[in-house]
């Protein structure tokens, strides 16, 4: 994939570095504006590392470097043997930017709770305005999957089935960064009630979800009547449920985004991290 010469080319910062500015990181911004420009579209493969350095005047292990930032950064996907390609999937930059800060924060699980109920409540009210036909239909499957719970055969589905159904809420608002939001946090919070609880099987997990289900159906009839102030209240009473319970279980009312489960679960939360199919 060709480089662009416009609006900036490395070469011209390199001419002209700022007192401490080194080369590598020069280079790194401008693939990382190419690549969030969209100047190098999604799934792209980016020039091999002898045309880049011969595109910006360095070597080839600066270009290296370079290539393990942006991997690290999320922005590139490197295949051994093929190459690095552009990887551009804004829900996976957003979760793992989120993931580093709230580990570097220790946040608490509650801190957590306390944004997710936020942005929670906005989203409804957005989707009460802005969701379309197909947005409930597809909402109300899934609140139908979910009614069906005893014919989920394992705690995976069943958590696959519950954060589908909250991101399509999140979805139905049609706001781009509310939905990146709320997927990474509607996503944490499960895996970590998945890692915290993970042994207590199956029947355990049904008996939980049963216990939301009242909820979900006032969220869903409030978004399809054009209510938005109900909808606010039916979802701040489900989350509410939610902290209750959080609150209730001495294995999650201690958990903080430092401890070794709740990294992996970040772990697992930022890889879960995309848009409902």
């Amino acid at each position: 994939m060709p480089l662009s010469r416009r609006p900036v080319t490395a070469t011209e910062f390199l001419a002209a570095p700022g007192p401490r500015t080194k080369r590598t990181d020069v280079i790194i911004e401008v693939l990382r504006e190419e690549i969030v420009s969209g100047r190098l579209p999604r799934g792209s493969r980016l020039p091999t590392e002898r045309e880049l350095a011969m595109h910006y005047g360095v070597s080839q292990p600066t270009v290296r470097e370079v290539i393990r930032a942006l991997d690290v950064m999320g922005l590139v996907d490197v295949r051994h043997g093929s190459g690095a390609y552009v990887r551009g999937d804004s829900a996976y930059l957003m979760a793992t930017a989120l993931q580093t800060m709230l580990q570097i924060e220790n946040v608490g699980i509650f801190d957590v709770l306390d944004v997710r109920e936020l942005l929670g409540r906005e989203s409804v009210r957005l989707a009460a305005i802005n969701a379309t036909a197909e947005d409930i239909a597809a909402c109300r499957e899934a609140l139908a999957r979910l009614e069906r719970v005893a014919e989920q055969p394992d705690v995976d589905t069943l958590i696959d089935c519950i954060s589908r159904f909250q991101r399509l809420l999140a979805t139905a608002a049609h706001n781009p960064l509310l939905l990146a939001l709320e997927t990474v946090l509607i996503n944490l919070l499960l895996q970590i009630q998945v890692r915290v609880l993970g042994r207590r099987g199956v029947k355990f997990w049904r008996e939980r979800s049963s216990g939301f289900q009242p909820d979900r159906v006032a969220i869903i009839d409030a978004i399809a009547a054009g209510d938005a102030d109900r909808a606010a209240t039916a979802i701040e009473n489900y989350l509410q449920r939610q902290r209750e319970a959080f609150l209730a279980d001495p294995d999650l009312s201690l958990v903080r985004l430092s401890d070794a489960k709740a990294i992996r679960a970040a772990a697992d939360a930022v890889t879960s991290a995309r848009a409902p199919e």
